[in-house]
């Protein structure tokens, strides 16, 4: 009997003994094991024009655009963020899967997929709670009833209703902005509750809820919990981006008011999910 091909691979040759793996192992990977066609590889996908030549994106880049030329910008699989490299998380313009935009007058810009909760999930937050993405079958490949959604925070994680049947998606996991945060670190959901003080010592969170021993403003609220993730907790968070780009909090050291966390920063060495 023939293994089945794991996550993020698949056999499209009856007899074939070699697993294909998914063509951007970083960004794209199967919903569920035994794929047999690579029409089953998801992921992020941007068409962009230049000068009448069209190319496409699977992962971030950082594109140069000639004086002249203009740069058309089609969100072909996922939601996309486009950048200026000068002010890149205050100067950003969003594409939702489908969207078309023609930008001129930009010389560079970057391009980068929004995995997050389009093409994993944060287990961290909810189970994925806050997951919006697009995919539309189950974990067995048939086609579901409703969308892929976890708004009852159920351990399944994003699931839809097939048949009468509640059946999980097989999103995978996220990495990015649970294990590692990522660009300003508002987006961060990890576990980290201890900030580093002068001389290297740490002092645990104050939790967001309380006014003690340092009061705030950041409490948690709907917009807060939403935006920044920001609950009844003493996780390291970011609601102030403004001045800082880091994940911190406000510290129950009573000499020390605020903190950053040693929340390693996310790079090549650290992949968007887990398959």
């Amino acid at each position: 009997m023939c293994d089945l091909c794991a996550q993020g691979s698949y056999q499209d040759k009856k007899g074939g003994a070699v697993c294909k793996s998914c063509g951007n192992s970083r960004t794209y990977t199967t919903y569920r094991t035994g794929s047999t066609s690579e029409d089953a590889c998801q992921g992020p996908l941007l068409n962009y024009t230049i000068a009448g030549k069209i190319r496409q994106l699977t992962d971030n880049a950082t594109v140069t655009v000639t004086e002249s030329s203009a740069l058309v910008l089609v969100a072909v699989s996922g939601n996309w963020i486009v950048r200026n490299p000068s002010n890149p998380y205050s100067e950003t313009i969003f594409l939702m899967q489908g969207d078309k935009k023609t930008l001129k007058g930009m010389p560079t810009v970057l391009l980068e997929p929004m995995m997050a909760n389009i093409f994993c999930y944060k287990d961290t937050e909810g189970h994925g709670a806050r997951f919006s993405g697009y995919q539309d079958k189950d974990i067995k490949g048939r086609k579901c009833e409703s969308p892929c959604r976890n708004t009852e925070s159920l351990p399944i994680g994003p699931h839809c209703q097939v048949q009468n049947e509640t059946s999980p998606c097989g999103i995978p996991q996220c990495i990015w902005d649970v294990d590692c945060s990522a660009g300003d670190g508002t987006g961060y959901r990890g576990l980290v509750n201890k900030a580093t003080l002068e001389g290297g010592r740490s002092a645990a969170c104050q939790g967001w809820d309380k006014d003690y021993p340092h009061v705030h403003t950041f409490h948690p609220t709907a917009y807060n919990t939403a935006k920044y993730g920001i609950g009844k907790d003493n996780y390291c968070r970011n609601p102030d981006p403004r001045n800082i780009q880091k994940p911190w909090c406000y510290t129950t050291d009573h000499w020390t008011r605020f903190g950053v966390c040693s929340v390693p920063e996310c790079g090549a060495a650290f992949d968007y999910f887990k398959h």
